[in-house]
């Protein structure tokens, strides 16, 4: 079908050329991502869509023949151009899905992946059981982590610290928006330093940048182009980052409390040698795609 985003949707008087329908528009979309090289280009054009027209992306299916008007068409160009330029859609659209919650995101702060969910269920299903379990994230980025597991564990109260200014303000913005302001403190700073006073915790959660230095320029371009290079850059080997927080995180948790963290494809042993004189590791788990990805201490 040819589809052009200038062109052929708006004629030089604003006017639509075609009745293009919604069906039509997810097909071509899809279509002309997949010849892009985008991984998941089905989904993607449905989440654009959806967008354009304000509505849910289940909506799209019960209004197959409906013909958006011209200011929603208009908004699909622009969220289709913005995609072909490989700018992730949570960036596009302002909201990434997440466990069970739903993040309000932004450019400049990291997007959190599907498989960080496992974080939360492995980290869930170990304080299922705790009275008022306190929780603290290092990185915390949207929120998602933190928040997700506030989602969880009702009686949980969570601290998150990042270095970026705006990761701290879009964490707090998502707390506010989720209603668990009440308790989730948010606090910038370099790792355990804004908590150093704070009592020890139950659980200390991690996402760490664990990307290696050299790796960076051959990320997909949507991370090595439109994400936050401090989220990503592990150092050399990738592990900088993980050799600080393992060796201060003891000292801010209690008897028997968990460290949990994800690593990178690669990283999990070495990353559980870590341990050390004051850490057991615990186990490791595999993502969906059978990758070693999170680590799990327990204090002795």
């Amino acid at each position: 079908m040819p589809f052009s985003l200038s062109s052929e949707i708006m004629d030089n008087a604003g006017k639509s050329e075609k009745a293009w329908t919604i069906q039509e528009l997810l097909k071509w979309a899809a279509e002309d991502f997949a010849n892009r090289g985008i991984d998941t280009p089905r989904l993607d054009a449905e989440l654009l869509l959806a967008f354009a027209l304000s509505v849910k992306r289940v909506d799209l299916y019960l209004r197959f023949d409906q013909v958006p008007d011209p200011e929603a068409l208009g908004r699909f160009r622009d969220a289709v151009k913005r995609r072909r330029d490989r700018e992730p859609v949570a960036y596009i659209i302002g909201l990434k899905g997440f466990h069970a919650i739903e993040l309000v995101t932004e450019r400049g702060v990291f997007v959190p992946r599907p498989e960080t969910e496992l974080l939360v269920d492995e980290a869930a299903a170990r304080l299922k059981d705790t009275t008022a379990p306190l929780i603290l994230e290092i990185g915390g980025g949207t929120g998602a982590v933190t928040l997700a597991l506030a989602a969880a564990l009702p009686s949980a109260r969570l601290w998150a610290t990042d270095l970026d200014p705006r990761a701290v303000e879009l964490t707090r913005a998502n707390a506010r928006r989720l209603g668990f302001e009440e308790r989730v403190a948010v606090i910038q700073g370099d790792l355990f330093a804004p908590v150093k006073d704070m009592v020890p915790f139950d659980l200390i959660v991690c996402n760490p940048p664990y990307v290696p230095h050299p790796e960076l320029d051959r990320l997909m371009p949507e991370v090595r182009d439109h994400e936050p290079a401090l989220a990503l850059d592990g150092g050399p080997d990738g592990m900088d980052f993980i050799r600080r927080l393992i060796a201060e995180a003891p000292e801010r948790m209690k008897a028997l409390g968990w460290l949990m963290l994800e690593v990178g494809e690669g990283q999990a042993a070495a990353v559980a040698a870590m341990a050390g004189a004051e850490l057991h590791h615990e186990s490791t788990r595999k993502d969906l795609r059978g990758v070693p990805r999170i680590v799990i201490f327990r204090k002795k």
